[in-house]
């Protein structure tokens, strides 16, 4: 009973230090961020610091894309209704220090909300005054009409990898996963001051509630960094964040099933070795 004492004990010591430490740790090193997350209550997905949207407004899809052409094709394409990008990546990058987003999903990664105030302000919806979108001037029913017209063109069940190359590949490469930024590496550093990291191993650098807090609202846990708010829904962060950390450790799984398996191996075998102890010892005791 003593030696089953001693095993109980080392258990939990274990598992103590496997799940304990490392929080703690975090909580000490990286306490500015743990304060960043409680004071700004991240990830807010309901950006709770800009304009609310005006409901009595109903957005027209057909006009929308009406309004579409006439203020934005200058700058974006659209694949998903055939209108191609007015200029080649790299004079788009020189042009505005990054290759403007194809239009055709942001409808489905974008927040509503964050999408309304960003055709009002982008500067400010962003929290990104380098910004390259200039205001548009649009009035709210212009500004409905778009949004109307950017989901009815989305598409609606991209997976994790579509949505990180989406959202995120304009500005981030993953090399280990064969994929390159569009914006061509020098123009970025001008642009932004330094390179945006590569996304092959961010996930195991960073950890996922680091990430979806930070993609939630940058400036509030990294004052001055030069990613911008991009707005995301709570849908598509799920899915960048659940891809990131599969190509981060993609043997994490197998990892795990093979750990839990050798645990009820070893579980198992201390049984066993305890029974046959008490049974070999039972005339000494």
């Amino acid at each position: 009973m003593k030696e089953l004492k001693i095993l109980i004990v080392m258990v939990v010591l274990v598992l103590i230090g496997y799940w304990g430490i490392e929080p703690l740790a975090h909580s000490i090193m990286h306490k500015h961020i743990e304060e960043a997350i409680h004071k700004y209550n991240l990830p807010d997905y309901e950006y709770s610091d800009l304009e609310p949207m005006p409901h009595s407004i109903k957005g027209d899809a057909k006009r929308g894309k009406e309004a579409v052409q006439m203020f934005c094709t200058s700058c974006h394409g659209i694949k998903a209704d055939n209108i191609p990008a007015p200029m080649d990546p790299k004079t788009a990058a020189e042009s505005y220090g990054v290759v403007p987003p194809d239009l055709s999903n942001l409808g489905a990664l974008l927040d509503e909300k964050f999408l309304y105030n960003f055709l009002k302000d982008p500067a400010k919806a962003t929290e990104f005054p380098k910004i390259a979108m200039p205001a548009m001037g649009l009035d709210d029913q212009q500004i409905m009409d778009i949004i109307a017209y950017m989901k009815s063109i989305a598409k609606k069940d991209m997976d994790g990898k579509e949505a990180t190359i989406e959202a995120c590949g304009r500005c981030h490469s993953i090399k280990y996963q064969k994929f390159h930024t569009e914006t061509p590496p020098n123009i970025l550093k001008s642009y932004l001051g330094k390179v945006p990291p590569d996304f092959s191993v961010i996930h195991r650098a960073k950890g996922g509630e680091y990430i979806v807090a930070f993609v939630n609202r940058p400036q509030a846990l990294l004052p001055g960094t030069s990613m911008p708010r991009i707005g995301l829904n709570e849908e598509a962060t799920e899915k960048i964040e659940h891809y990131l950390g599969e190509i981060a450790d993609p043997n994490k799984e197998a990892r795990t099933k093979i750990g839990i398996g050798v645990l009820l191996y070893m579980l198992v075998m201390i049984g066993l070795t305890y029974a046959w102890k008490k049974k070999m010892w039972k005339g000494i005791h």
